[in-house]
Order: structure tokens, then sequence, then C-alpha cells
């Protein structure tokens, strides 16, 4: 098995996701979405790739709609 990552093709995803999303991209528009694409790829590499310290994530309080101690509404 390979741990390779197929690279990423701007146009196959934009064909993909027009479609799914039910979006009409034009002629003049493809080239600038493409363009885009590509650099939000770029960006994401980045972001995935940077180090995370796993111990130093804490969950997120939970707000749960209700009655309070007290009675009151939270």
């Amino acid at each position: 098995m390979s741990d390779t990552k197929p690279a990423f093709d701007a146009a196959r995803h934009c064909d993909a996701m027009a479609s799914t999303l039910g979006l009409t991209i034009t002629g003049n528009q493809r080239p600038a979405v493409l363009q885009f694409l590509a650099i939000a790829e770029t960006m994401s590499t980045i972001v995935f790739e940077a180090p995370l310290d796993e111990a130093a994530f804490e969950p997120a309080g939970v707000f749960r709609a209700g009655k309070s101690g007290n009675g009151e509404l939270a």
C-alpha cells in the first residue's frame, strides 16, 4: 500500500463540486475558480502539516438549554 497522496486536480475537483452543489461556472469564471482552488489546497496543506500538541487540547464547554440549579432559565 502506498502512503503517497494523489496530486490535487483543481479542474476535476471544480467539476465534481459544481455538479454536486448545482453551480454553473462559466468559461470566464473557470480560470479564477481553478486558481483559487489551487491556493486553497496549498493553504490546507500548510495547516494540516502544522505540528499540534495533542496534550494542549481541551474539550469545549457544552451549553444545555433549560433551568439552572436555582430554577431560573439558563
